[in-house]
């Protein structure tokens, strides 16, 4: 699974044959950073990145070790537990672009709340992505508990 997504390099010649092409000034300074799909900034790559094959370049964070995923301490780092006594857990998404895990969906901002990073949420064990959510105080979607089936 693809994991390290490099910058998108300049092409001199363009499609049009003439030297044009719509990528933008960023990728032929070497100012674009390679990223890593273990790192969403949002809730579609955070999508995206629970089965990186889908993953494309854009909308992650860099990568920080320079493409040596085995090194990587965000690949190495254990998955994180969230402990709570509800099957579905709000995750808010403040204006800023912060995520936080609410203690009451319908109390909105009054509302108890964890702060969490997308890519905390991202390497989370034993709960799935779910749908989105829209109400007056946020944008934000909710995390489902991983059903364990037992045979």
């Amino acid at each position: 699974m693809p994991i390290y997504l490099p910058a998108p390099a300049h092409r001199n010649g363009g499609s049009d044959g003439q030297g044009w092409n719509r990528l933008s000034l960023a990728s032929m300074g070497g100012l674009a950073d390679d990223e890593c799909a273990l790192r969403p900034r949002d809730y579609s790559h955070l999508v995206e990145s629970q089965d990186t094959r889908r993953a494309r370049y854009g909308g992650y964070g860099p990568c920080v070790t320079a493409g040596r995923c085995a090194a990587c301490p965000i690949f190495q780092s254990a998955p994180r537990h969230l402990n709570s006594l509800d099957n579905h857990v709000l995750v808010r998404i403040h204006r800023d672009g912060y995520v936080y895990l609410m203690n009451r969906a319908e109390a909105g901002w009054a509302s108890g709340a964890m702060r969490w990073t997308w890519q905390d949420i991202a390497r989370l064990d034993g709960w799935e992505i779910g749908r989105q959510y829209f109400d007056e105080h946020s944008d934000g979607f909710w995390l489902e508990r991983a059903v364990v089936t037992t045979r």
